[in-house]
């Protein structure tokens, strides 16, 4: 009786430990993105309202009004006055106008020191009579850019944060470029880069994927180890780097020139980027929100906002 008693106290205890130890580990989840709210804003811009949203049609128009319209009623701050800023995108057959929507939320750290948060909201548009409805690629890193904005209008983090929603991005990155070019006297103040661009994937998609360059020069390595093992949420897999997968055209994915920040990595700004990596509706007409994994969009969003205050602490 003795022993069998034993035995029981000790598998309690263990299996308190281990509770706990779970507890613990996700107590990191400290804020959960609303997440009706985030699907709403994911379904509406790719839906065929928005054509695609193609750089300087009416569709890719109609979505900056849509993302200029939601910061002003959350209370985001227009990045120097205005959320529109406008640049042009030459080339020898056409000469068109791209415009980055913007927005600061200042921090309560009140210091001159910035993240930017970037998303692209453009897409390729119509194609021979199909709509390229850009679900994945990428309303799902711009409704979850406008999830988080939500999020730190209302409880502002240390760091100031700029809320940028490029355009151009299909075309060589021209949005991000263009912010570059047009701020130089902010560079310098930028720590980090954190990019979204792919979170819902297909309806296939699973994992979530990030590659981040120059971490290691803003956290020492205990707290580097930290974030990566901080990738946690709700029963998702993360993994760092991306599979080298061959995309329509035959070729591998450069993923550190893939999207928008790599126009930060030129400048010696440190980024963290996530993404589901290609799959088979990639820039395809088969990118759509019934197509897309919305489970998937909202823990990866959740991922990335409880990493955004992780190394706000620690940057």
């Amino acid at each position: 009786m003795i022993n069998i008693f034993i035995i029981i106290c000790c598998f309690i205890f263990l299996t308190s430990c281990q509770s706990s130890s779970k507890v613990n580990f996700t107590r990191t989840v400290q804020f959960d993105i609303e997440q009706d709210q985030l699907i709403n804003h994911f379904q509406q811009l790719s839906s065929k309202t928005y054509q695609g949203r193609n750089t300087s049609t009416q569709g890719n128009i109609k979505a900056q009004q849509y993302i200029k319209s939601y910061l002003s009623k959350i209370s985001a701050v227009p990045f120097n006055n205005k959320y529109l800023h406008n640049f042009q995108i030459k080339n020898l057959f056409s000469n068109r106008i791209g415009s980055n929507v913007i927005a600061l939320i200042e921090g309560v750290a009140q210091n001159n020191e910035y993240i930017v948060l970037t998303a692209h909201y453009d897409h390729l548009g119509t194609k021979a009579k199909k709509v390229f409805n850009g679900a994945d690629d990428n309303a799902s890193g711009t409704a979850a850019l406008l999830s988080i904005a939500e999020m730190l209008v209302k409880k502002p983090i240390n760091h100031n944060v700029i809320i940028l929603f490029t355009d151009a991005e299909e075309s060589n990155l021209k949005g991000s470029k263009a912010f570059i070019n047009q701020n130089p006297n902010l560079i310098g103040n930028i720590k980090l880069n954190i990019n979204l661009d792919m979170l819902a994937g297909s309806d296939k998609s699973k994992n979530l994927y990030y590659i981040y360059r120059g971490l290691q020069t803003l956290l020492p390595d205990t707290k580097l180890k930290k974030f990566n093992s901080n990738h946690y949420y709700k029963n998702i897999s993360v993994f760092k780097g991306f599979k080298r997968t061959k995309h329509y055209l035959n070729k591998r994915t450069n993923w550190l020139l893939a999207s928008d920040h790599s126009a930060f990595h030129k400048q010696g700004i440190p980024f963290v980027y996530y993404g589901v990596g290609i799959h088979d509706n990639y820039h395809t007409s088969n990118d759509t929100f019934s197509n897309s994994n919305k489970e998937l969009l909202i823990k990866s969003t959740n991922i990335i906002f409880q990493q955004l205050l992780f190394l706000d602490k620690f940057i």
